[in-house]
């Protein structure tokens, strides 16, 4: 809202009426739009808010509409709460008027929302009394007010706008998204559709279902004959398998239609229940090939998909959020350049005003006397001050102090206003016993030092650890005497603590004590404890207080004080608590919201005969929890089958509410909760830079002391009688440290050279040392060893030992242990152990054991080998023996498990997959201290844990009961269906999760943090009562906040952290990998496109007349791509109208349907192989696609038609979905998305390999250890879910993996477990306790570090999606190809330059230069790129597109004399970082010197001779009349440029701009185009099409453009420097006058101006870095002039509005300085300096108004023209000004103002602008603005001529 600016129409037109009747000054308008404006009326409405939403929250809803009576007092609220509403939507209607006007009420989107909910609510309490409809939904909208709160904090909005900016990148990857999921709904309809509707139903009675377990279970059939393998088959002698079962979930989960497959494989992408759909369809339908559909869906869909959402938004997140700051700062500047002005000017005035008083003569001694006083305290308060300034962190404080009162006693002298001082003169006035006062203090720096001391510290430390064990000892249980212990040790910590804190307060005194941050903390945790221990014992049994014991643990974090990298993280973690806050904050509204919508949607509707489940809508804080819980995404499913269930079930209505559910878990889990690893991922980056930063910092430290030092030695020693050496110049220690850094990386270089050195020799040379002390580098056995091991296929032979014995490991038999397979795969272990024992001890002949460098044991994989083989040996000889030891199978067998180390062997072999190794093992290292953090948070949260819950979570199994003394006998248990209880034992047990004691509660936490069955934690936590006590249900819902901070803390937070730092260390890693940083990571990308991409081949029949022409006109043109596209959306919609039990009519026709579309595609395949011919047409991989869909569609429908199915064809239907496929390759942005897809497939397979390495080793561990478990469905070791064999086992893990009920997987695996018969073992032996650790470790290496691989690598390749588009990046050269294809249909790879030209003007920026480029921009970047033609006139494609991406992304591009030597550096870059690929297409990326040398013909010397013709005939002809003496034609201009001769002085300055053109070579060319004549070069083929639109290239258009002000001269330019110019006419020499042609003309101007690249690399970088605005390009670049205003020197600006702004007037009287063409002068444009002094001298008050635009240039040294020193007042007249005809140029005037049109006088800066810009062109915008476009950051004038 706020104050609404005045209409732009001034104060003098009325602004629009109000409603039509009220004008904007009538008094109700004015007084009406007073009150909406005054906060007093804000924070009413906020209050109304909250208070509506609290009376929403208030209403308790109870079954079948029943109300409360509190519940129907409060509705009566409701009409008083719309009634204030309804007042304010009128009054804002009436102040701001109502949608019609700009400002009115509805255009702001607040509104439109307060209106909406006004009007439902108004109807709604109309329809109440008159209508029986029931419209609570409409009610509920009434809680999307709290939003309102939003727009009120800064913070919050930071993290909406990101959220929002992001939303457009969102969708493009809702889209795909979506599109996965209708292509997975499609194929899941065809193949399952129906498949769950039977199941076993009991003979005696045909309703009664027989369950499995717990649950009804879908079956194939009951006779086992006939059922596919891994289905489920009812039990014949008790049951029958029927079909008329709704389906499991209530039905609600099927694919039945397509409305129900979506919702299925939406669940399914979310990991929630996919393992139950999985284990259905097994039983319904055999497990053969299930898992194919479900794990690429989990994959894309979670792994790939969903990634993606966080990829953005932490793109979008830290783009807005840098936004925010440099907003922040520049404000801050701002305000506080504002406020020292003002303040300054004040105080001098104040204190003229002293002076004058002082100097009066009326003013008395006394007042004389307190002016001086005043100024005396004023300046010893600053020095204070001063010295303050200087404390840095929170410790340093409390030191500074310290040394403040140290130094007194020293400096008696001084007069200090330090405390001591002060101290000491009460001292004296005391004057009772001065002793004492001196004694004490004494003792008081005795006590300081002492507390200072390093002991003390670590003293502390020690108790803080003691108290910690304390602490954690206590259990559920513990005996008599440890509580008694434990109850003393309370207080004898609390002593001690105490008795630090106050020596710490009486040594450093209090304001000093209190003034660290870590003190403040201590003080607060004593104080805490104490009033906890006072508490507990007046009234025993604390309440919960116990909590704040464990908050003494929060001292551990002291430790922080001296870890530099934890102590940043803290920083950085405590800089991101606003976004955090604030994030919170949203997160609560957002639960708020959907709370109070889901109480008015399902309150009271949760009521089923099993009874209310816990987590329903009924009360508020139940609601919350709910939310809260779908948030996290555990169970969400669940949740929802209840209120579709509640809302009528999927057959009446209630599968609308689904949506509720599923915007739910997208906006709230999906998008909300990844920001917070977005800001995670922003605040480590901050983190890791301090900690850098500051390690520099103290290198320099160190330097500098080590400096000092020697000084002082040096002074003693010159102190011996020798005169003392004094240091003229001494070296400054940054550059010491420069040199020491230069040092170090060269010796890195040379060691890294070294490594290089010796994998590429080969052979390794002997170690110069005896082997085991006793072979000598000459001993032949150690030299055949070294020669064996040095073989070239031993590592290979190894390698394929290693696969051999992963795969005999794979295939044991885990149950059966002496089977037959067993045994003969024991052989092969015997063999496969004697090699590597063979392959250990030739290494160890070979390298000695360990005492010297290199040796076998020094290798870390090494010694992992040696482990693996000694194992494997003890176990083979125990075997052997047979000894009674050997009867001990499990320590064999414990042994014999660490085989499966053997496939890590293979990572050192395979450097890539070392490279992502070492990528894991370094961010391990990073993650070690946030590993700290974490446990130690951990610690403290199972702490409070065990205070709070200990022995409370135990439960009788009969519910009555509630104490471990009533729970004893048996009680009867009533199954639904059956007439007779049965008896059942009551056990008194523990939960599976308890919290009795420290360890127990860490596990219980940490799966309560993977998000796995905490809901049911969480049940039992509020319904826990007191120590041995039963459970009574939401007994104390308050417990549930534990839960919730602890989400927010760990789950929302720490793991993002893990997730963050992951990603970080696998971006640094990757960038670490491009050498020296000579490319960055986007260039490396685009060059590897380039060596990979081949020209595509477009077929075309070469006669014109052919039928075969006209079919492939057909089949080329436009029409039929979209008819064929229409086709493919049809039938896309006819596959998805099929549903279960359709009626037989409804089948044939989408039968018929399906035939008819497949003839079409038939058709279609058939038309283009006839077009193409066969050859032609299987070239491109879609046709093939095309053609495999089509022949797998007609056999298909052939099938369908005459077999009945005797064999399953199922998989033929996959061919229809298939064509869904080919929609991709259309959309833009979806293709571009998969393009990035594929290119993230390509940096994972070593990723995946690590990962599959991860899974074979615990998959093979588990059969070891967990393989004979009895299978039994009630627990999680099922039919489905085991570890029988290598493939069940992977399968197990990849479900944990994706965090599906891992904990009770667990638990079923621990000690004590029934056995399978087969094992041949006594009953419950199986199982192990090894299975927490199993588990846990897997799932932290799983869920932590590799799935967040995955993260990263998309990050890594999406990271384009968030940043600016008009940077090239390598999904845009997709695009490049397509389109040469198009001019080079044969795939020659080479097309005429002139289509060249045509076609990158055919190609958008940021690739190509866009149809709207000016025709000279486009020569200028052509001569820069500069590519050699051929003999034709043609040029290579590779070539092309390098040239195109380096001038784009200026990889090495300087100046023209440095190309050569840059070209040569990027051909070795080229070289080291693709050696393979390079030594073929080296040549073709970057051509030789020779290719572009005399007498070669290259694209740049062609378009540069362009550029000169067409600057040439653009000023041929007429001359303007002006000032200066008489000029001659350019043409001679550019003759006597050639020759040398610089005789004609006359000539204005801008000649020489025009002369100065680009080249890149700097050979010599004197020759070079002389044997081509002129009209060859210009016309040497059709001029391309955009040239001939363009008049000036014509004769014609000369003639006419003579009426015209010659405007085409761009901005003014740098001149060349003396040097060049002496350079340039050396080479000139022996050329004669009279020889010289056009085409040595040319050569000579392109030599010219060589070296200005140099200033433009060099200026690139400050340009970004300044940070100014600059709309198009860099402004500093060199401008070419063409020659049309160039007699008319004095510049007035009615001649040519782009003129540098210069004194009105001709520049007569400047002497002939300014009258010579010599190059050596400046244009006369200001020096930046200059320009910002003026500006800052001149025109304080303009400073903001418009985009600065400063050119930064080379070569201060030269003197310049004055500049204008006024805002000059330039008057353009546009009577004068005439505009040529530019074909198409956009209009590139940064400045909103109107100077286009020439309105008056121009401030300085917009004269700057203008001449920087050139010119401004008459616009076809109002007001002459156009917002600029994305424009070429590299081009070389793109200002000039864009503008």
């Amino acid at each position: 809202m706020g104050h609404h600016p005045p209409p732009p129409g001034g104060a003098t037109t009325k602004g629009p009426s109000s409603l039509f009747i009220l004008s904007e000054d009538n008094p109700i308008r004015r007084y009406t739009r007073f009150i909406i404006e005054c906060t007093p009326f804000e924070y009413a409405v906020l209050l109304t808010i909250i208070a509506n939403c609290v009376v929403l929250a208030l209403e308790e809803h109870l079954p079948r509409g029943d109300k409360t009576t509190l519940a129907k007092k409060l509705e009566q609220t409701e009409a008083y709460f719309l009634g204030i509403f309804c007042a304010e939507a009128s009054l804002k209607i009436l102040a701001l008027g109502f949608v019609l006007h700009r400002g009115s009420y509805l255009r702001n989107i607040w509104n439109i929302m307060d209106f909406f909910v006004v009007v439902t609510g108004s109807m709604t309490i109309f329809a109440e009394s008159n209508v029986d409809v029931d419209l609570r939904m409409l009610r509920s909208f009434r809680v999307l007010r709290p939003l309102k709160l939003v727009s009120r904090i800064p913070s919050l909005q930071v993290v909406l706008k990101s959220i929002i900016k992001a939303m457009a990148p969102l969708l493009q990857i809702g889209l795909l998204v979506l599109f996965a999921i209708v292509i997975f709904a499609i194929i899941g309809l065809e193949f399952y559709s129906g498949a769950l509707h039977k199941t076993c139903y009991s003979l005696d009675d045909l309703t009664q279902i027989v369950p499995e377990g717990d649950a009804a279970t879908p079956c194939n059939t009951d006779n086992r004959s006939e059922s596919p393998r891994g289905s489920y088959v009812c039990n014949p002698n008790i049951s029958m398998c029927l079909d008329d079962w709704d389906g499991p979930n209530y039905g609600i989960t099927s694919f039945d239609n397509i409305g129900f497959a979506m919702l299925t494989v939406f669940q399914c992408i979310t990991m929630e229940g996919w393992t139950a759909i999985l284990y259905w369809m097994n039983d319904a339908i055999g497990s053969a090939f299930n898992w194919l559909y479900f794990v690429p869906l989990i994959v894309l869909g979670s792994f790939f998909m969903l990634n993606l959402v966080l990829g953005v938004l932490s793109g979008e997140f830290s783009n807005e959020r840098t936004r925010v700051e440099r907003r922040a700062t520049f404000y801050k500047q701002r305000t506080k350049r504002q406020f020292a002005t003002m303040m300054n000017s004040y105080l001098n005035w104040i204190c003229q005003a002293e002076e004058v008083i002082l100097a009066e003569e009326r003013t008395t001694e006394e007042e004389k006397m307190h002016i001086m006083e005043a100024r005396r305290r004023a300046a010893a308060k600053r020095k204070k001050l001063k010295n303050l300034g200087k404390s840095k962190s929170t410790d340093t404080e409390e030191e500074e102090g310290e040394e403040e009162g140290e130094d007194v006693p020293v400096k008696k002298d001084k007069k200090g206003f330090s405390r001591a001082s002060y101290l000491k003169s009460k001292v004296k006035n005391k004057g009772a016993c001065p002793q004492f006062w001196r004694a004490e203090k004494r003792f008081r720096f005795w006590v300081r030092r002492m507390v200072k001391a390093q002991w003390f510290y670590w003293f502390v430390i020690v108790l803080v650890f003691f108290n910690t064990v304390c602490v954690a000892v206590e259990h559920y249980g513990q005996p008599q005497w440890l509580t008694d212990f434990l109850y003393c040790a309370e207080y004898a910590f609390l002593g001690l603590f105490m008795m630090e804190m106050f020596i710490k307060m009486y040594a450093l005194g209090p304001r000093i004590y209190f003034e660290s941050a870590f003190n403040r903390f201590d003080c607060v945790v004593i104080s805490g404890s104490i009033f906890e221990v006072v508490w507990s014992e007046l009234k025993s049994g604390s309440f919960g207080l116990s909590v704040l014991r464990a908050l003494r643990l929060l001292r551990i974090f002291k430790v922080t004080k001296y870890w530099s990298s934890l102590r940043n993280l803290v920083i950085s973690l405590l800089n991101s608590m606003r976004s955090i806050i604030s994030l919170l904050f949203l997160l609560f509204l957002f639960i708020l919201i959907f709370a109070l919508l889901g109480m008015q949607l399902f309150g009271g509707q949760f009521n089923f005969t099993e009874g209310t489940p816990p987590t329903n809508f009924n009360t508020f804080p139940i609601a919350l929890l709910t939310v809260f819980q779908i948030l996290t995404g555990e169970d969400w499913n669940e949740v929802m089958y209840h209120g579709i269930r509640s809302q009528g079930g999927h057959k009446e209505g209630g599968m609308i509410y689904a949506l509720y559910f599923i915007v739910l878990v997208l906006f709230g889990n999906y998008t909300l909760l990844n920001v917070f690893l977005a800001i995670a991922v922003d605040n480590l980056a901050n983190a890791q830079e301090l900690t850098a930063a500051e390690e520099e910092q103290e290198e320099e430290d160190k330097e500098k002391q080590q400096m000092e030092l020697e000084k002082e030695m040096e002074a003693l020693q010159g102190g011996d009688g020798s005169p003392p050496k004094v240091e003229i110049c001494p070296p400054s220690p940054t550059a010491h440290f420069a040199k020491m850094k230069v040092n170090k990386k060269e010796d890195e270089e040379e060691e890294k050279k070294a490594e290089v050195e010796e994998e590429i020799i080969g052979p390794k040379p002997l170690l110069p040392y005896s082997s085991m002390f006793i072979l000598k580098t000459t001993n032949p056995i150690r030299r055949a060893a070294h020669w064996v091991v040095n073989l070239r296929y031993f590592d290979f032979f190894i390698m394929i030992v290693i696969s051999l014995s992963s795969i005999s490991l794979a295939a044991e038999d885990p149950v059966v242990e002496n089977s037959t397979r067993n045994r003969i795969l024991n052989y092969f272990d015997y063999a496969f152990t004697g090699v590597f024992t063979v392959e250990m001890l030739l290494k160890i002949l070979d390298l000695g054991v360990i005492l010297h460098s290199g040796s076998y044991l020094r290798e870390f994989w090494n010694i992992m080998d040696a482990v693996v083989v000694i194992c494997a040996a003890v176990s083979l000889g125990f075997e052997i023996s047979g000894s009674s030891a050997g009867q001990n199978l499990s320590t064999i067998k414990s042994l014999r498990v660490l085989r499966v180390l053997r496939p890590l062997k293979t990572i050192k072999r395979v450097p890539k997959l070392k490279a992502v190794f070492d990528c894991v093992v370094n961010s391990l290292k990073n993650v070690i201290n946030i590993l700290i953090v974490y446990i130690l948070f951990q610690f403290i949260f199972a702490v409070i844990a065990v205070q709070l819950f200990n022995g409370r979570f135990f439960f009788c199994n009969d519910e009555s009961k509630f104490t471990k003394a009533e729970c004893k006998g048996f009680f009867f248990v009533f199954d639904e269906g059956s007439d007779l209880p049965r008896a059942e034992k009551r056990e008194w047990k523990p939960r599976c999760f308890h919290y009795d004691n420290v360890a127990a509660a860490m596990l219980t936490l940490f799966a309560v943090q993977t998000g796995e069955g905490w809901p049911q934690v969480l049940q039992n936590s509020m319904a826990a009562t007191y120590e041995d006590m039963g459970p009574i249900q939401n007994f104390r819902i308050e417990m549930s906040i534990f839960y919730i901070v602890y989400f927010v803390v760990f789950p929302f937070f720490f793991v993002n952290i893990f997730v963050a730092l992951i990603i970080i260390t696998f971006q640094e890693q990757g960038e670490a990998e491009l050498q020296d940083g000579e490319i960055d990571k986007n260039q490396k990308s685009c060059i590897d496109f380039t060596i990979q991409a081949r020209p595509l081949e477009r077929y075309m029949p070469n006669k014109r007349n052919s039928f075969k022409y006209k079919i492939w006109r057909i089949v080329v043109s436009t029409p039929f791509e979209y008819f064929i596209m229409m086709l493919i959306i049809f039938n896309t919609l006819l596959l998805m109208m099929k549903f279960h039990k359709q009626s037989t009519i409804f089948r044939k026709t989408l039968n018929y349907m399906n035939m008819g579309f497949t003839s079409m595609f038939t058709v279609e395949c058939v038309l283009k192989i006839l077009a193409f011919g066969v050859r032609n047409f299987f070239k491109d991989p879609w046709n093939i696609f095309d053609f495999i869909t089509v022949i797998g569609s007609i056999v298909d429908a052939l099938v369908l038609e005459f077999v009945d199915n005797s064999f399953n064809v199922g998989f033929l239907r996959l061919f229809r979905a298939a064509r869904l496929i080919k929609l991709l390759r259309q959309g833009y942005t979806i293709r571009i998305l998969l393009w990035t897809f594929v290119q993230s497939f390509k940096a994972l397979p070593y990723v995946c390999l690590l990962i599959a390495m991860l899974f074979f080793i615990y998959a093979i561990i588990g059969m070891q250890v967990f393989g004979n478990i009895a299978l039994d469905p009630d627990t999680s070791i099922t039919s489905h879910n085991n570890f029988r064999n290598f493939i069940q086992g992977l399968m197990l893990l990849f479900r944990c993996a994706t965090g599906e009920a891992w904990p009770s997987i667990m638990l079923s695996c621990v000690k004590s477990r029934p056995c399978d018969a087969k094992a041949e073992k006594s009953e419950n032996e199986c199982g192990s306790n090894l299975a927490y650790a199993y588990f846990v470790s897997f799932i932290f290496f799983c869920s932590f570090l590799m799935l967040n691989l995955f993260v990263a690598v998309i990050m890594d390749n999406f990271d384009y999606l968030t940043r600016d588009s008009s940077i090239l990046g390598a999904h845009h050269l997709d695009e490049f190809v397509r389109i040469w294809a198009e001019y080079d249909p044969n795939a020659t790879g080479k097309i005429h330059y002139t289509e060249m030209y045509d076609m990158l003007k055919n190609i958008d920026p940021p690739l190509g230069f866009g149809g709207k480029c000016p025709n000279r921009l486009a020569y200028k970047k052509l001569i820069r790129m500069n590519m050699p033609m051929d003999c034709d006139g043609k040029v290579n494609f590779t070539t092309t597109l390098f040239a195109l991406i380096r001038e784009n992304l200026s990889i090495k591009m300087r100046s023209a004399e440095e190309m050569d030597q840059a070209d040569e550096e990027l051909r070795d870059t080229i070289k080291n970082i693709w050696p393979l690929q390079a030594k073929k297409i080296l040549d073709l990326l970057i051509p030789r010197k020779d290719e572009l040398g005399k007498g070669k013909m290259t694209v740049g010397k062609v378009y540069a001779s362009l550029l000169i013709l067409e600057s040439w005939r653009s000023t041929r002809f007429g001359k303007l009349e002006s000032s200066g003496p008489p000029r001659s034609s350019f043409f001679n201009c550019l003759l006597d440029v050639a020759a040398g001769t610089w005789a004609n002085n006359g000539r204005g300055h801008d000649d020489d701009e025009a002369s100065c053109l680009l080249s890149r070579r700097n050979t010599q060319r004197s020759n070079l185009l002389q044997g081509v004549d002129l009209q060859e070069v210009v016309v040497s083929r059709h001029p391309s099409a955009d040239s001939m639109h363009e008049t000036h290239l014509h004769p014609t258009a000369s003639y006419r453009s003579q009426a015209r002000n010659r405007s085409r001269s761009p901005s003014i330019r740098r001149a060349r420097s003396p040097v060049d110019m002496g350079h340039l006419q050396h080479n000139q020499h022996h050329s004669h006058h009279h020889d010289i042609g056009f085409s040595d003309t040319v050569s000579n101007v392109v030599e010219m101006v060589k070296h200005e690249h140099a200033h433009i690399r060099r200026h690139h970088q400050s340009h970004v870095r300044d940070g100014r605005y600059c709309p198009c390009g860099d402004h500093h670049l060199p401008v070419y002039m063409g020659a049309a205003n160039m007699y008319d020197r004095s510049w007035s600006a009615s001649t040519s509005p782009a003129r540098s702004p210069s004194p009105p007037g001709p520049y007569h009287g400047r002497g002939p300085y300014y009258g010579t063409t010599s190059l050596e002068q400046r244009s006369r444009s200001p020096s930046p300096r200059q320009q910002q002094r003026n500006r800052q001298q001149h025109m304080p008050q303009q400073q903001h108004s418009y985009p600065v635009l400063v050119a930064r240039r080379g070569g201060h040294g030269r003197k310049l023209p004055p500049t204008p020193n006024k805002p000059s007042s330039l008057q353009l007249r546009p009577a004068s000004i005439n505009f040529p005809k530019l074909n198409a140029s956009p209009t590139r005037s940064a400045y909103p103002g109107g100077v286009a049109g020439g309105m008056g006088p121009m401030s300085f800066e917009q004269a700057v602008a203008i001449g920087r810009g050139g010119r401004i062109l008459p616009s076809p915008v109002p007001n002459g603005y156009k917002p600029p476009q994305p424009c070429d950051r590299h081009s070389d004038s793109d200002d000039d001529d864009w503008c």
